[in-house]
C-alpha cells in the first residue's frame, strides 16, 4: 500500500465517480482503476460497489475513508510542521540557566545568531538552582538546562542527552577581610581548619561532593561543613566570614568587592553543559545546541 493508493482511494470516495476522480488526479482512468483494485486485493477488502449507474462505498470502504482521511491530514500536518521546523516558524524554545552563571560570553551571541536564521522563533529564558532546573526539565517546563557537569548524574533517571558548552576552572572564595585573603603563595591547605561552605546535597549532591573532593585533591578533608540552598546564600555566608567555598570561575563573584577569588594551580575539570531529555523532539533543541557550540568554539 502506497501513499498514492491512499490518495487515489480518498479522491474516488469523495467523487464517487472514477472518471471525475481521474481528471482531478491527472491520471488515466485505467491506471486509477488498477490502483484501486490492487489496494483492494492487498487489503482483502472490497472498498467500492460499482455498476454502470453509480459508485458507492462499502461498509469497509466507509471506515477506511474516515481513517485514511485522518491519516492524510496527519501526514500533511507533519510535513507542514517539518517545514516550519526547518525555517524556525512557530517554534518555542525554553532555556533554563543555572543560577549565578555568567552568560554573556556564550548566550547572547548564540541567541542572536539563531534569531538571524529563524526570526520567528520564540525563545524564553529563566534562571534556577540545580534542583529547580532538574525538576523543570523533568516536568517539561523547560526544553534545555544549562548546568554544570558535576550535577549531571542527578539527571540520569530522566534519560537525557547533553553537550559540553565551555570549560571552566575552580576558584577558592574567601572574605576580603580574611587573614589569608592577600597571602602570597596561597595554598588551599591553608584553609584546612576553616569551615567549608557547600551547596546543600538536596540541591546538588554532585556540587556538594565536588567541593569535598576538591579539598581532598589538595590534601585535606574539611573538618566543618556548612550548607546553603543557593549560591547567593553561599556568598552571603562567605561575605560574613563564616567560611570558604569553591566555585567555578564563571560564577558571578568577580564583581563582588566583599570577597577575594583565589585560583589554585590545578584544574578541577568543570564544564558547563546543555542538557535535554531524549524524549523531547522539539526541533529547536538541535538548532540551538549547534548554534551554541559554534558560538563558543
Amino acid at each position: 500500500m502506497t501513499t498514492d493508493q491512499i490518495h487515489y482511494f480518498l479522491t474516488v470516495a469523495m467523487c464517487l465517480n472514477f472518471t471525475e476522480a481521474s481528471k482531478k488526479l491527472f491520471v488515466a482512468q485505467s491506471s486509477l482503476s488498477r490502483n484501486i483494485a490492487n489496494l483492494e486485493e492487498e487489503l482483502g477488502l472490497k472498498l467500492f460497489t460499482r455498476n454502470k449507474k453509480y459508485v458507492r462505498l462499502t461498509p469497509a470502504g466507509a471506515v477506511l475513508f474516515e481513517e485514511f482521511s485522518k491519516l492524510e491530514n496527519q501526514i500533511s500536518e507533519a510535513i507542514e510542521n517539518a517545514r516550519q521546523a526547518q525555517t524556525g516558524e512557530n517554534i518555542n524554545l525554553r532555556i533554563g540557566v543555572v543560577e549565578a552563571q555568567e552568560s554573556e560570553h556564550f548566550l547572547p551571541s548564540a541567541i542572536s545568531h539563531l534569531k538571524s536564521l529563524y526570526p520567528t522563533m520564540n525563545i524564553e529564558l529563566s534562571r534556577g538552582n540545580f534542583k529547580t532546573l532538574r525538576e523543570s526539565l523533568k516536568n517539561g517546563q523547560i526544553d534545555i538546562a544549562i548546568t554544570l557537569n558535576f550535577d549531571l548524574p542527578s539527571y540520569e533517571e530522566q534519560e537525557v542527552l547533553y553537550e559540553n558548552i565551555y570549560h571552566s576552572t575552580g576558584e577558592c572564595i574567601i572574605s576580603k577581610h580574611h587573614p589569608l585573603a592577600y597571602k602570597e603563595n596561597f595554598r588551599l591547605t591553608d584553609l584546612k581548619d576553616e569551615t567549608a561552605i557547600a551547596i546543600s546535597p538536596d540541591i546538588s549532591l554532585g556540587g556538594y561532593n565536588n567541593l569535598i573532593d576538591y579539598c581532598k585533591r589538595h590534601g585535606f578533608t574539611p573538618r566543618h561543613i556548612k550548607t546553603a540552598s543557593s549560591v547567593e546564600d553561599i556568598m552571603l555566608m562567605v561575605e560574613a566570614g563564616m567560611g570558604f567555598t569553591v566555585l567555578d570561575e564563571n560564577c558571578k563573584v568577580r564583581q563582588n568587592p566583599s570577597v577575594r577569588c583565589i585560583q589554585p594551580a590545578d584544574d578541577i575539570g568543570l564544564y558547563a553543559l546543555a542538557v535535554w531529555k531524549k524524549s523531547n523532539f522539539n526541533p529547536a533543541i538541535p538548532l540551538f545546541v549547534n548554534t551554541l557550540t559554534l558560538s563558543v568554539n
